[in-house]
């Protein structure tokens, strides 16, 4: 089973800033995630492998990183690892949402109500359905 400081001290070998270092839990691990900094170190270093999200599985799943799982999904930020289908609904403008895809995850992503939603695809597949209002970054 990984650890979060078996993850940090590896991500650091690879490159990852020391601002890493704060993570001190699961959560702030996720937070580090789902952060334009993480989201950038773990898309150019194909980080962490499919392996170790499966030792953290049940760690990462409380905030929404879900791994190698069928998820239905509604205005959350959400991750989505390994090979899944999933079913995301994003309305409303309450904020801009973040969709990670990683290790051949697959997402029909539903937008629509002036929804804001950055997908970072990292080996993943996505199909959108835009009511023609909604905006996605990429």
């Amino acid at each position: 089973m990984e650890t979060v400081d078996s993850i940090l001290r590896a991500a650091v070998r690879l490159g990852a800033c020391s601002g890493s270092s704060k993570a001190t839990d699961w959560r702030s691990l996720c937070w580090l995630f789902f952060s334009p900094q993480g989201r950038e170190f773990c898309g150019s270093n194909n980080y962490p492998s499919i392996e170790m999200f499966r030792g953290m599985k049940s760690h990462v799943r409380p905030y929404n990183v879900y791994v190698e799982e069928d998820v239905v999904i509604r205005n959350e930020d959400v991750a989505l690892i390994g090979k899944s289908r999933s079913s995301l609904f994003f309305f409303g403008t309450d904020k801009a949402y973040k969709v990670i895809l990683m290790h051949g995850a697959e997402a029909m992503i539903n937008i629509g109500k002036y929804a804001v939603v950055r997908i970072e695809n990292m080996s993943g597949n996505y199909r959108i359905i835009n009511d023609g209002t909604a905006e996605v970054l990429v």
